[in-house]
């Protein structure tokens, strides 16, 4: 029997309804191995590579680069040679009659909603099976619950999942005045507190990494595991420029500028990603909510948060994930880390591994969610 396997847009963000073809990094007729990267597909956040599910021979391209196409449509067909091409014309057509009928494409797609809190609301994205355990999801300083559009579909496929806009970014209220860190937390916990009656697998990047410790903290019993993704409070060594400059840009090539710092690969960014990333900088109250977030994170001195002790505290698997160019928060020392966590680091990759690898770093979650003590 012939093997034939459909290359198709894929799903990364539990709202992506489409993309766009970049590149095919490999010609019809070329062979192709299991887990190769064969095909480059832009989003609205960021531009991403496809690896091949199966070996064989790419028999067939069917979206030229430059075509936008809706999630689930056919890209190409690989296939073993004894394929003929009248079984390749019948594979490609069923996929043309599937996505006709309405098959893929975004019906079923989870919607963002805001949910109300003291002082205002967060937005929060669920996904997954039912269940009381639940994996939340705390991005970066800047960043929104988009972050994880490459790590929280393939966790929903297991678990139930919650991604959520930090205070003062995204689609949530901005905060102000007093303990901004204190804030934030009370924020989240608030919003997902009817919505996680079990344990919480809390996995968080960057500044969000504070805001998961200040969680463990005040909770240590209901946190399952923990995974940091080059997380803020390790060590006293920071990029604050990056802070200073990213609360300043107003204009789409200073903040690009800004950005292309988070990457080992700035043509990972997309035009898209700047602008959203703008029009989310000029909301009223956001300025100034990032201005008194950046304070809490470092000084001309270096950062201000410390993790490390209540880290070492927790009972719960810990995991660090640290892409070696990270150019933002740097790897620490073996010596800052505390003796019950793991940490992986992972070459090629700058501060936003979710994204540059986020196959390493989804094994990475399900690992330490996984570990029994």
């Amino acid at each position: 029997m012939s093997l034939i396997e459909a290359v198709t847009i894929p799903k990364w963000g539990m709202t992506m309804t489409e993309g766009k073809i970049t590149q095919w990094m490999i010609g019809e007729g070329g062979a192709v191995a299991r887990g190769q990267e064969i095909l480059e597909i832009e989003t609205t956040k960021v531009t991403n590579v496809l690896e091949a599910a199966s070996s064989g021979t790419l028999r067939r391209i069917v979206l030229n680069e430059g075509t936008t196409a809706p999630v689930g449509a056919l890209a190409g067909v690989i296939a073993d040679e004894s394929a003929t091409q009248e079984e390749i014309d019948a594979f490609i057509q069923s996929y043309a009659d599937r996505l006709g009928s309405g098959e893929d494409g975004e019906a079923g797609s989870p919607a963002a909603r805001s949910v109300a809190v003291e002082g205002g609301s967060v937005n929060l994205l669920e996904a997954g099976e039912a269940g009381e355990d639940v994996v939340l999801f705390l991005h970066g300083f800047g960043g929104d619950l988009t972050t994880w559009l490459f790590n929280q579909p393939a966790l929903a496929e297991k678990m139930r999942t919650i991604a959520v806009d930090l205070p003062g970014h995204g689609a949530s209220s901005p905060v102000a005045g007093g303990d901004i860190l204190a804030k934030i937390v009370s924020s989240v916990e608030e919003a997902i507190g009817p919505l996680a009656p079990g344990k919480i697998h809390l996995v968080a990047h960057s500044f969000g990494g504070a805001v998961a410790a200040a969680m463990a903290a005040r909770q240590p019993s209901r946190v399952g595991s923990l995974t940091l993704i080059a997380p803020i409070g390790l060590s006293k060594q920071m990029n604050r420029d990056f802070l200073v400059d990213f609360v300043a840009a107003e204009r789409r090539r200073p903040l690009l500028g800004v950005l292309e710092r988070l990457f080992a690969d700035p043509s990972k960014i997309t035009n898209d990603m700047v602008e959203g990333t703008l029009r989310f900088k000029r909301l009223e109250g956001v300025p100034e909510a990032l201005g008194a977030i950046a304070e809490t994170i470092a000084d001309e001195n270096g950062q201000l948060q410390s993790i490390g002790k209540t880290l070492a505290e927790l009972s719960c698997p810990i995991t660090l994930i640290w892409g070696e160019q990270d150019q933002i928060v740097p790897v620490p020392q073996d010596n800052e880390i505390p003796a019950n966590v793991e940490i992986r680091k992972i070459q090629g990759v700058g501060h936003m591994p979710q994204m540059e690898a986020a196959a390493a770093v989804n094994d990475a979650i399900n690992s330490n969610i996984n570990q029994r003590h």
